[in-house]
């Protein structure tokens, strides 16, 4: 009982709202994207660069918040290239995000060895990290209960404030309404005038914005430092979740909720001496069993509308030939 209670208590829900912050900011970028009818699986590189250059930015201005122009300006370049060789060049979508992705890698390595002189991670030098928001008399009015709404960075209100934001956005709002004509049925955006061109670089733009703020709050607020990918396979997890919820802000808070709270599980499993290769991989386990049961969950639909198909078919009585009756 003791040790259950060191497990699952105020500080495990705190540190769940705090590990989903980022990968529910990448993931509600990424549904613009999805929403539009693009496959974006560069989230990583855009989210790995938005946490390389804000750390730059923040240490150059000696703001936090001039570090996270700087990691959205970043994202935001990575994300017109992807739209520009995937939307006027046609270029498959996969393979253009996986390079861009490639490239952020290498990128912030060299980079970090050519600014810093050094290799492995970034303290110090300077980087400003993002202030905490303190909510007043949160303390007096839930007491202990009061770290669930108050200490956060900005970026993590803003992650959470997102969601109904553009539940909104998809539903009321002429831009959000295009997105999804677009995404959904081309065909009826181009009679209609929309131009799908300007609507899918909207998104990816949107989407560069959203990845550039995820990289800056985990440079800056879930970490004050930059490590070599740090991003960890986030962006890659936000695919995922995008995969199962098809871009929808409910259903992407909700898988993101989910692998934050298993984020926040593993990194709380390390004090009871469990070995970190295990407990590193909690987050991507339960990657693997979301889409798996999700997948597992279409087979009877599937199987349903193949016996269905395979009924008809042996159930038509074939016509039968007509033969003249001969003559007699």
């Amino acid at each position: 009982m003791e040790v259950l209670t060191s497990l699952v208590n105020v500080a495990l829900i705190v540190a769940t709202l705090r590990t989903t912050a980022p990968i529910l900011l990448v993931a509600l970028g990424g549904s613009f994207t999805t929403k539009a009818g693009i496959f974006n699986i560069g989230l990583e590189g855009q989210m790995l660069a938005g946490a390389f250059f804000a750390v730059l930015g923040s240490i150059w201005t000696g703001s936090a918040w001039g570090g996270v122009l700087c990691g959205v300006a970043a994202a935001l370049v990575f994300a017109y290239v992807f739209a520009l060789l995937v939307v006027t060049f046609r270029a498959n979508e996969v393979v253009v995000g996986l390079a861009l992705n490639i490239l952020a890698g290498g990128m912030t390595i060299s980079l970090m060895k050519a600014v810093f002189g050094t290799r492995g991670s970034i303290v110090g030098q300077g980087i400003v990290g993002l202030p905490k928001v303190q909510i007043p008399y949160a303390r007096d009015v839930l007491g202990s209960w009061a770290s669930l709404i108050s200490g956060y960075t900005p970026l993590v209100y803003v992650a959470f404030l997102a969601v109904p934001v553009l539940v909104v956005f998809y539903r009321r709002t002429r831009l959000g309404l295009h997105i999804r004509v677009v995404g959904e049925k081309p065909e009826a955006a181009e009679a209609l005038g929309i131009s799908i061109t300007r609507i899918r670089y909207t998104a990816s733009l949107l989407c560069g914005l959203f990845a550039g703020l995820a990289g800056a709050h985990l440079s800056l607020g879930y970490i004050t430092m930059f490590t070599e990918n740090m991003s960890s396979g986030r962006g890659f997890m936000a695919v995922a979740i995008l995969i199962f919820s098809a871009g929808d802000p409910i259903r992407v808070l909700l898988g993101c909720l989910l692998f934050g709270f298993a984020d926040a599980f593993s990194l709380r499993l390390q004090t009871f001496g469990y070995p970190s290769y295990l407990i590193l991989a909690v987050p991507y386990v339960v990657a693997l069993s979301v889409l798996f049961f999700l997948s597992y969950r279409a087979r009877p639909k599937l199987i349903r509308e193949t016996a269905e198909t395979m009924r008809r078919f042996l159930s038509a009585e074939p016509d039968k030939p007509s033969h003249p009756r001969p003559s007699e």
